[in-house]
């Protein structure tokens, strides 16, 4: 199929378009714990986002409201600060990458662009009133809404219904190998983001970007 054949282009959101440090969530919840064990930002760290069994995934594949995991973090760690103290801490962590974005309002009107992302209620909420570039998208598949967290096949599976389009006319980007490896074992097309000039020169081959 020739390349500019591309009908509609997924972008990643965390590490693309916006760059972020989760550590700084870890640091900060560190200084308001009581229980020593997570007294170290290390423990919190590995508690909150390890890949396999960190608090955030049942968040994130909306099992739980924002409250119900600030609460349940609250007692875990025994923290002593508000829900409205916690909510700044836990989104104040994302930078953009303009670079990106430009590209990104590049691209608009002359593909049709989506937003797939994992992320959860309060960081999509802060990242809407933050990052205007994010209006951009036609379309946003989160996986707090979707109820599934990519690498599943079931978030991109939702992407590609949304896109209704032959998957092979689906670019995907994402700074995740795996995630890449997944979309393209689903027969969309794939490009891993490490650098934004990297990103041009691909979106040249595929004939999206001059």
């Amino acid at each position: 199929m020739d390349q500019s054949s591309i009908e509609v282009i997924l972008f990643d959101l965390g590490n693309v378009i916006l760059p972020f440090n989760h550590y700084q969530i870890a640091e900060k919840l560190s200084r308001f714990t009581k229980n020593v064990d997570f007294q170290d930002p290390e423990v919190i760290f590995y508690y909150l986002f390890d890949f396999e069994n960190g608090a955030i995934n049942g968040y994130e594949v909306g099992k739980v409201s924002s409250l119900d995991f600030f609460q349940s973090l609250k007692e875990h760690l025994q923290l002593t600060l508000s829900f409205e103290e916690f909510i700044p801490i836990w989104n104040d962590i994302f930078w953009e990458n303009l670079e990106v974005s430009e590209i990104i309002r590049s691209l608009k009107g002359k593909k049709r662009l989506g937003l797939l992302s994992n992320t959860n209620p309060l960081h999509f909420d802060y990242i809407l009133l933050k990052f205007p570039v994010v209006q951009i998208f036609d379309k946003w598949i989160l996986s707090h809404e979707v109820g599934f967290k990519k690498p599943a096949l079931e978030i991109f599976q939702s992407a590609i219904e949304w896109a209704c389009v032959e998957p092979e006319k689906i670019l995907f980007i994402d700074d995740m190998k795996t995630h890449i490896e997944v979309a393209i074992s689903l027969g969309m097309r794939g490009i891993h983001f490490t650098s934004c000039q990297d990103l041009k020169d691909n979106l040249i081959n595929f004939r999206l970007f001059t």
